[in-house]
């Protein structure tokens, strides 16, 4: 997308910024010494070296490494996102997620009648809202959470994960628009079209109804992709894939990445990064911005993988293997 002049101006501190803290994102040859370090002390000495050391400092425990890694976000949405002068909208839409999350966990607690744990305070709102009746809660946040206070039987937790998908990627859709930055409205409609895609291959393993699988569908995306709903069950999964592929809604996946599931998570984690090294290669406007913030995130992601995972006794190859496609 091509960037208008007052674009150039109003981000053009931001970009020159962000050109050199990409330069401090983590290496592929970091991630691979996380691998090889032989216990946390040893990652942690080699994350001393780099950015996001200071926040591990006295992280001992998985637990942590969680508190530390979500310190490290808190700072960028905190100070970055803000000095960047990107719309307020932009902000809401990195946060957004997070109120989400905590609202899955807090439902998925109630209707288990267990206490709701720790949830995160990246969102933006207060993670206490979640608890008691949720009277704090704002309008669709809120309606979710008492949506089945009068059942006569708890709902499948399958029910409720849908439900707040579909909730959160409206909420998207919408303050994707309000910020009228392209980049980040095409960015949700591929995001849409991937959870798309994961359902109808979820389905086709499964042999769901049709009913079942329209049901299980989040809204927006390419309509193509959501036409295959009623047959998704019924194909063979050689046909469901080239089916898929011919939609052109995910430009890059290939009938071999959408054969399982655990190839296409893969495939779609490396589709969404290919999305953000377009965009940083823009040389101005809030593109570049954005693709750094992304870039963060997905950092954060790949180094709980790595830290979290080998504390929890994982094997380096396990651990590699799930960093293939985010690192």
């Amino acid at each position: 997308m091509l960037t208008s002049t007052r674009d150039d101006i109003r981000y053009g501190f931001a970009v020159g910024r962000v050109r050199i803290l990409q330069s401090r994102l983590l290496s592929r040859s970091v991630y691979e010494r996380l691998i090889d370090a032989p216990d946390f002390a040893e990652q942690r000495r080699v994350l001393s070296e780099t950015a996001i050391g200071h926040y591990l400092e006295s992280a001992e425990t998985a637990e942590d490494v969680e508190r530390a890694l979500d310190a490290s976000l808190g700072d960028l949405y905190d100070d970055f996102l803000l000095e960047a002068g990107l719309p307020d909208a932009v902000a809401r839409y990195f946060r957004l997620p997070y109120d989400y999350r905590n609202l899955r966990t807090a439902l998925k607690t109630r209707v288990l009648g267990m206490t709701t744990p720790g949830l995160s305070a990246l969102g933006t709102i207060e993670p206490t809202a979640f608890n008691g009746s949720g009277e704090g809660l704002p309008g669709e946040i809120a309606a979710l959470f008492t949506a089945w206070d009068e059942a006569e039987q708890a709902p499948p937790l399958s029910d409720i994960e849908t439900s707040v998908d579909r909730a959160l990627f409206a909420a998207l859709t919408e303050e994707a628009k309000r910020s009228k930055v392209g980049f980040l409205r095409g960015l949700t409609t591929l995001r849409i079209d991937l959870a798309v895609i994961r359902v109808l291959l979820r389905a086709n393993g499964k042999r769901l109804v049709p009913a079942a699988v329209s049901d299980s569908l989040v809204e927006g995306g390419t309509s193509a992709l959501r036409a295959l709903a009623p047959d998704a069950g019924r194909m063979d999964a050689e046909e469901l894939a080239e089916a898929i592929v011919a939609t052109h809604a995910a430009v890059g996946l290939e009938v071999a990445d959408l054969i399982n599931l655990e190839r296409y998570d893969l495939a779609a984690s490396a589709l969404e990064a290919a999305r953000m090294a377009s965009a940083r290669m823009a040389p101005s406007g809030p593109e570049p911005v954005l693709a750094y913030v992304l870039g963060r995130e997905a950092e954060v992601v790949a180094l709980r993988i790595a830290l979290v995972g080998r504390l929890s006794g994982l094997d380096r190859e396990a651990v590699r293997e799930r960093l293939r496609g985010v690192m």
